[in-house]
């Protein structure tokens, strides 16, 4: 925005336009270099992993923190996002948030249509459930494992800078959400778009509806408390990821 605002000021609506390819290809690109260089030896040591995308989490926000500085900066919303739309008495739905549930609902069906209806889906899907196999019929399970986690990488900077519009932009900003991505994905069920969908939804309706009674704080640990139950009885969550095992 402040490459709008000084270059380009009579265009400065598009800098959101804009922003948004940029910051998909940005995050894409750190991730494809963060597979490569690290995370393609930790495949098959699930702990491993997570622990080092968290430390590299942090070596990230602390070079932004030494770059950019620590103060929060102030987003500017385009013209098109500013406002709302009333939905009822009393009730305004603002343009920015409509444009976010819009844009989900957008990049969840284009990944919906890259994982079942094209080629690159296909192997996505045959390597997710026999790696081994994958490999003997002749794809290749590596760059499938890179392309895989750049889109993935993407689409998480594709959320970051739509957050830009609801609030203030810092180096802390993504940690607000890692405990709540990390319940959706284990309670839907690795690897699987439609379980993600059904969790987020009803991990998120089951949040707003109870902090009203509990209040912020001790909802989140009921939500949390109901989560570790439910992996109790369903370990692999709401949908399990299909593969075939043959008894030699």
């Amino acid at each position: 925005q402040n490459w709008f605002r000084a270059a380009w000021p009579e265009r400065f609506d598009l800098y959101f336009a804009v922003a948004l390819p940029v910051s998909f290809l940005v995050a894409a690109a750190v991730g494809l270099i963060l597979e490569r260089g690290v995370i393609r030896f930790l495949y098959g040591r699930p702990l491993e992993t997570l622990l080092l995308t968290w430390g590299a989490s942090l070596i990230v926000q602390q070079a932004l923190r030494l770059w950019f500085g620590a103060a929060n900066v102030d987003v500017s919303s385009p013209s098109w996002l500013s406002g709302g739309v009333p939905a009822m008495v009393g009730v305004t739905l603002p343009y920015n948030r409509v444009f976010i549930i819009g844009l989900a609902t957008v990049s969840v069906a284009a990944t919906y249509w890259l994982l079942f209806r094209t080629s690159a889906g296909l192997r996505i899907r045959a390597v997710t459930q026999n790696r081994a196999m994958s490999s003997c019929l002749g794809v290749r399970a590596g760059v499938v494992d890179a392309t895989t986690f750049a889109f993935g990488a993407g689409l998480a900077g594709l959320a970051g800078c739509a957050l830009t519009q609801i609030g203030n932009v810092g180096p802390s900003l993504g940690q607000n959400y890692i405990v709540d991505s990390f319940m959706v994905v284990v309670t839907g069920g690795v690897g699987k778009l439609a379980g993600t969908i059904l969790a987020a939804a009803g991990l998120g309706g089951l949040t707003k509806g109870i902090e009203p009674a509990l209040g912020a704080v001790f909802g989140k640990v009921a939500i949390l408390v109901g989560v570790i139950l439910f992996l109790q009885r369903r370990p692999a969550g709401l949908f399990a990821t299909r593969g075939r095992n043959a008894e030699v």
